[in-house]
């Protein structure tokens, strides 16, 4: 049964947590290599052959037997402070410290050492004896320490002898025993340490794993507050040569200007005419109606470029506050009130301003304690004046305070959950300037010349990696009346075609405009064109004049008569025809993020029933200019939205065969309570596996596994049954989301959740297939010749590869089947992590890119396969109802089971069933693709 309150979810992602951290040995081995999951049955054949470059630099060790030493590191004030807390910059300045003091054969083993700055390094050289022990006083502005915090004991340990070669008997495809393939993933992971050391002291580090690295040099300015750092990404990787090889990828990420912190507040909050940054938005987008990650613009740069010039903010408003959290936690800064070179970090931002701040001052030679606001004492003390005591302070350190005007955001604060909209305006460039820069980026870093990576005897290869790759064949595209089309570089025309399957008959609807520019006589004309095209393209409309209305979405404020406006058309609709509503089409003014999330939510959870809306934009609809194409692809969106089924192609999965698409999203990073992951399956509902429809849990935050996935898959196997009059003999399962460390909780739990929700039924056991999707790796394939290309420089759609690259034990693959449209076409990471169907190279690899020209509401193949992209868009559309600015539900006391390790957080109280009631339990809603 599904967890029923927060603790029954609490007991589930322990349980994971619990298992993982009782076999940590073993997972870890399972997590990279996929031990156990069904072996390459060969690789595929058909296509034709083209040769791509792909950004990987194959790698060599000097000479047979390359080992390192590895070495267990533990640094610790020498006196003890309660709850000290050790940030990995304050230990690699420990560690850079003790490396320029030491001396003799300690001093070789440490120079050439690769440190994690956590627990871990990795030297050629031996230190003395294998053990050493080593006080650093940590220097502060290039003076002795004073105080006892700043005072560490370094003890060093030897762990194991690491042997580098392991990685290559790997590549080779050679068996290897637990404690063989325990050393290479050591051997990989003290690589990846090596190779951040040298980046890490010119460039500025980001992210955990230590692998991207961006230069303040060519910083390009956002709107408001932010500049975009260009960089690179790199790792360590196996291949399926003889040879690990180093992948390199450019990579950009917008940071916080740096500044004064009241002038980065004000540029931050758009307080200069550019608009600043709004609130959460979804995980990413696809399109205007999908919002982004913090939803409106982001920006800044080396000069201010908001409008005007930054005005000097005297206070800030509770929510005001709230968001400079959002973007500030943790944020470096430097001090202006007195002379250090110090970095600290912003713990917060305080609710109360600096004027009612107060604390209690001990008392010196002799003189009592007393209380004294921060005002008083910042005069005092440093003999500096706060010239703007509304506004509030921040808290860093052990309850330290300080004016924000005292303070200077530093260069390396990222901006948290930037759009990637943005982004890609700046850093889409097309595959030649691509690769060029990646090439760039390999010369510029040199690692030939790097004294570490000398030391240790490693050579890069300075030319990417060539191989064969295939194009695979497009299938043909099926419409109405037997219409065949055949797809051109991944696309083609809707022109003169019916759709495949009708839906419901259109008969109760109507249509409302929140734009003040866009009346009734406007929508009225625009309805009459739009039922023609509806009518054309095979979409029955009985009710051809359905009520029109015009509504000021706000009425009494902000928004607030958006739900007023969808009441009265859903009413209007049922009057008419006596029926529920089946679509309320709502006229935006423009692309507004915030506007069409609100209409989703409403549409969704705030009238009677869940209604099934499509929103346009109204200057689109009232311009004859490409009214064609505008209607076709809105067309295609309504017609499934109805039920229908705009096109198919002949896969050949039979009808026995029940697809399913799964995808987990994750809250946005926020202090405060945990809010609830989102996890969605997708299952086909027909023997033809053409229509599909969602199931939708909550489940304690950060949990990668979807938690309620046995009974989600019971219910998909019943519906299925219910439309064909058979349960499903074979199960194909896509699983979109999952992080690359994450691959083998699929198999230990996600694929063993399948197989229990079957055994639920007597003397049934289907066959289940189950392939991991990959979207977020930094693989980047090439043309060598310019008559592999097509028009965007792109390698063609339905490029794949198989071979080199790829695993050299696991049945995995990179597929581009569509054409790329901006910058360098990404190619999605199939893997397959169980196979009772046993699936041929040839036959998988076609089955899975014919699969991707079926995406419902497009004319072209689409980057991954539908039904996971179904659960990708489902998720993303529940997104805006689940989580809120200002969410504000009551919290349990459960520990956080996901990322961020032992300390306790408070999880939001949540119903996990809350939209399987509301959406599931609305069989006329949910069997229609509503999330389109």
């Amino acid at each position: 049964m599904p967890p029923k309150t927060v603790a029954d979810a609490k007991e589930a992602g322990d349980l994971i947590t619990g298992m993982e951290n009782l076999a940590i040995a073993s997972r870890r081995g399972m997590q990279e290599t996929l031990d156990g999951c069904p072996p390459r049955p060969g690789y595929g054949t058909a296509g034709k052959a083209i040769k791509v470059a792909a950004n990987m630099y194959e790698s060599k060790f000097k000479g047979p037997g390359a080992t390192v030493l590895h070495y267990d590191i533990d640094i610790n004030p020498v006196v003890k402070v309660t709850n000290q807390k050790k940030p990995r910059a304050l230990l690699q300045a420990v560690w850079d410290q003790m490396v320029a003091e030491v001396k003799g054969e300690l001093k070789q083993a440490l120079d050439a050492a690769a440190y994690d700055q956590v627990k871990n390094f990795y030297t050629p050289f031996a230190v003395p004896g294998h053990k050493a022990e080593v006080k650093v006083a940590l220097k502060e502005d290039g003076k002795e320490a004073k105080k006892d915090e700043r005072r560490f004991k370094v003890v060093m340990q030897l762990v194991n002898k690491v042997d580098l070669s392991t990685i290559e008997d790997y590549c080779h495809g050679m068996k290897q025993s637990a404690d063989a393939k325990e050393m290479m993933l050591t051997a990989i992971q003290a690589m990846n340490v090596l190779f951040r050391q040298d980046p890490a002291k010119k460039y500025v580090m980001s992210g955990a794993a230590g692998r991207r690295f961006f230069s303040e040099e060519g910083g390009i300015p956002l709107s408001n507050g932010g500049i975009l750092y260009p960089g690179f990404q790199q790792s360590f990787r196996w291949t399926s040569t003889q040879h690990a090889a180093l992948q390199i990828d450019t990579a950009y990420s917008a940071f916080i200007e740096p500044g004064m912190l009241p002038d980065v507040c004000a540029r931050l909050l758009g307080m200069g005419g550019g608009g600043g940054f709004s609130g959460r938005g979804g995980r990413g987008g696809r399109g205007f109606d999908r919002g982004g990650r913090g939803g409106g613009g982001r920006g800044g740069g080396p000069a201010y470029h908001g409008g005007g010039a930054v005005p000097a903010i005297q206070d800030l408003n509770p929510n005001q506050i709230r968001r400079l959290n959002d973007y500030l936690k943790t944020a470096k800064f430097k001090v202006a009130h007195r002379n250090t070179d110090r970095l600290f970090s912003i713990n917060k931002i305080t609710t109360q301003p600096a004027e009612a701040l107060k604390f209690t001052l001990s008392g010196k030679d002799g003189k009592p304690d007393r209380q004294i606001g921060i005002v008083q004492y910042y005069k005092e003390m440093y003999n500096r004046q706060v010239t703007r005591p509304r506004l509030p302070c921040v808290q860093y350190g052990k309850n330290n305070y300080i004016p924000l005007e005292f303070l200077f955001i530093f260069h390396n604060t990222r901006i948290p959950g930037l759009t990637t909209l943005h982004i890609i305006r700046h850093a889409a460039k097309p595959p030649p300037e691509r690769q060029a820069a990646i090439d760039a980026w390999r010369r510029r870093l040199d690692y030939t010349n790097m004294p570490k990576v000398k030391a240790w005897g490693v050579q890069i290869n300075k030319k990417m990696m060539e191989m064969g790759a295939r194009v695979l064949n497009p299938p043909n595209i099926l419409y109405g009346g037997n219409k065949t089309l055949r797809a051109n570089f991944g696309a083609w025309n809707l022109k003169a075609v019916k759709f495949t399957k009708p839906g419901m008959a259109l008969k109760s609807w109507s249509v409302i405009s929140f734009d003040e520019r866009c009346g009734v006589p406007d929508l009225q004309k625009f309805i009459t064109f739009f039922v023609g095209q509806l009518n054309a393209y095979g979409c029955t409309v009985e009710n051809r004049q359905p009520d029109c209305m015009q509504w000021n979405p706000h009425a009494a404020g902000s928004g607030t008569g958006i739900k007023a406006g969808l009441q009265e058309a859903a009413r209007k609709a049922y009057m008419k025809s006596k029926i529920n509503p089946q679509l309320i089409i709502v006229i935006m003014p423009r692309k507004d993020v915030a506007m069409y999330k609100e209409i989703k939510s409403v549409a969704a959870e705030g009238l009677l029933k869940p209604v099934v809306t499509q929103c346009l934009q109204s200057q689109k609809i009232k311009s004859d200019r490409g009214l064609d194409q505008y209607c076709g692809n809105v067309a295609m969106k309504v017609h499934v939205k109805l039920g229908g089924i705009t096109h198919q192609v002949s896969h050949g999965i039979d009808s026995k065969t029940m697809m399913i698409g799964a995808d987990v999203t994750h809250p946005p990073p926020r202090e405060g309570l945990i809010q609830p992951s989102i996890a969605v399956s997708v299952c086909a509902i027909n023997g033809e596996n053409n229509k599909f429809a969602p199931a939708i849990r909550l489940q304690e935050g950060r949990v990668e596994i979807i938690q309620d996935l046995e009974n989600m898959v019971h219910d998909h196997i019943l519906t299925f049954e219910k439309n064909t009059k058979a349960k499903p003999e074979k199960i194909l399962f896509f699983r979109d989301g999952v992080s690359e460390g994450q691959y083998s909780h699929c198999v230990q739990y996600e694929v063993e959740a399948v197989k229990r929700a079957a055994r639920r039924f007597p003397k049934y056991m289907p066959k289940i297939t189950f392939v991991i999707c990959a979207k977020r790796h930094a693989m980047r394939f090439f043309a060598t010749s310019e008559a592999d290309v097509d028009r965007t420089k792109n390698l063609p759609a339905g490029t794949i590869v198989d071979t080199t690259v790829t695993s050299p034990m696991v049945h995995d693959f990179y597929l581009q089947a569509h054409a790329g449209l901006q910058g360098t076409a990404r190619p999605t990471h199939y893997v397959v992590v169980a196979d009772e169907n046993k699936y041929t190279a040839d036959k998988l690899q076609k089955l899975v890119n014919d699969l991707c020209y079926t995406y419902a509401r497009a004319s072209r193949s689409v980057s991954l396969v539908p039904v996971a992209y179904y659960a990708d868009i489902v998720a993303e559309r529940v997104r805006d109802w689940v989580y809120s600015e200002d969410f504000s539900e009551a919290a349990s006391t459960a520990p956080s089971s996901g990322s961020g390790g032992p300390r306790r957080r408070e999880t939001v109280t949540f119903d996990p069933l809350r939209l399987k009631k509301r959406i599931e339990n609305e069989p006329d809603f949910n069997n229609v693709a509503w999330y389109m």
